[in-house]
């Protein structure tokens, strides 16, 4: 800790003793000073949607949006465009070319000066006066049905070919994380919401070799939504290539594939094994009968954070989540609205043992490990 960071750690400590129960970290986005995290704390969100989906008249999720994240000062957050939505009856999968167009519109916050995509780990911004500020962006696809979408007037999954220079478009865009399953299974893979017979699911012949594809070209894969069978799969191809994956977004579940998007510590120590990240986000977890949140709020979730860390290791947790996406799925904790509370996460993560360190790691450091190493 340099000078600065001392007297910046300092003042924050003076100012929680004094305003008695106050936090600490209470009143930093609103202070130049960056009362809570130090100035030039490094903060990534793995897996968020800021501005993508836009509000309806019954649904609008504001827990992520450019204008927090910049408030915020967070160095990079994802902006992940979805490749297909389940609904009660059908799983909707969308084409490359409506993919590549909502891709754009993100390419276009670019444009206006809003974000600044990363595409080499050293494009992620850093710590600048706010009004001088701006966050950079991960760019990503969340499901990658439209690879594989039939070409104009055509049916069936194109040649291998035209995959390729599909994953090679996507990149020179700039994207830089696939996931390769998202709301339903496709020709790649089985989701995390399929109740498949014992012995069934995982990748497919086409899967791996599109897997081993994006690992190749430098983009992070993600394994959220993917099955525990795809998981197992993907984690073989990781250790074989020596590649990080992470799991962007998720908590932690004591059965695998429940319907939900929880994962089994056995699980979390798969993708730690390849030397990824395992990233825990704010949504809250209540029994099937309603009687009780056994994670319900902020400190729930600095909890487990911590019982996670204790089995996995504290170098392979990280923050996702899920902003901008996930009002219309879940309750989020309580004491958590937005990302401007992620300081009361940290406050919470201190109090249940992690260090300075450790709360750092978590907030930043251990993405940008997988980045660095994937993305370069």
């Amino acid at each position: 800790m340099n000078r600065r960071d001392f007297l910046t750690y300092s003042a924050a400590s003076l100012a929680a003793v004094l305003t008695a129960r106050q936090s600490g970290f209470a009143a930093w986005t609103e202070n130049e000073e960056g009362f809570g995290f130090p100035q030039r704390r490094l903060l990534i969100d793995a897996h968020a949607h800021p501005d993508i989906f836009g509000c309806t008249d019954t649904w609008c999720d504001q827990a992520s949006t450019i204008e927090k994240i910049t408030q915020l000062r967070m160095n990079l957050s994802s902006f992940a465009v979805t490749g297909d939505h389940a609904t009660e009856t059908a799983c909707i999968k969308y084409s490359f070319d409506d993919t590549w167009n909502r891709l754009l519109g993100v390419v276009g916050f670019e444009t206006q000066g809003r974000i600044r995509i990363v595409r080499r780990v050293t494009d992620i911004p850093e710590y600048a006066p706010l009004n001088q500020f701006i966050p950079g962006a991960l760019l990503g696809l969340e499901g990658a049905a439209p690879l594989i979408s039939p070409a104009v007037g055509a049916a069936g999954v194109p040649p291998l070919e035209v995959v390729r220079a599909r994953i090679d478009a996507l990149y020179d865009l700039g994207i830089r994380c696939i996931t390769p399953m998202h709301s339903c299974s496709n020709e790649l893979g089985s989701a995390m919401n399929d109740v498949l017979p014992p012995g069934t699911g995982g990748l497919t012949a086409l899967g791996r070799t599109v897997v081993m594809a994006l690992m190749k070209k430098g983009i992070i894969v993600d394994v959220a939504h993917s099955h525990v069978t795809t998981l197992r799969d993907i984690v073989a191809l990781a250790l074989r290539h020596g590649v990080p994956i992470v799991d962007s977004h998720t908590s932690l579940g004591h059965a695998s594939n429940t319907g939900s998007r929880r994962r089994t510590i056995e699980e979390m120590q798969w993708i730690a094994r390849t030397g990824g990240v395992v990233c825990t986000w704010p949504v809250q977890v209540c029994l099937p009968d309603g009687s009780s949140c056994p994670r319900n709020s902020v400190e729930d979730w600095a909890g487990e954070n911590a019982t996670i860390a204790g089995e996995i290791g504290a170098e392979h947790i990280g923050l996702g989540t899920d902003g901008g996406g996930i009002g219309n799925l879940a309750n989020l904790v309580e004491g958590y609205t937005s990302i401007l509370d992620l300081p009361r996460l940290a406050d919470a993560m201190r109090d249940v043992g992690f260090t300075r360190q450790e709360i750092a790691a978590y907030m930043g450091r251990n993405s940008l490990r997988v980045l660095t190493r994937c993305v370069g």
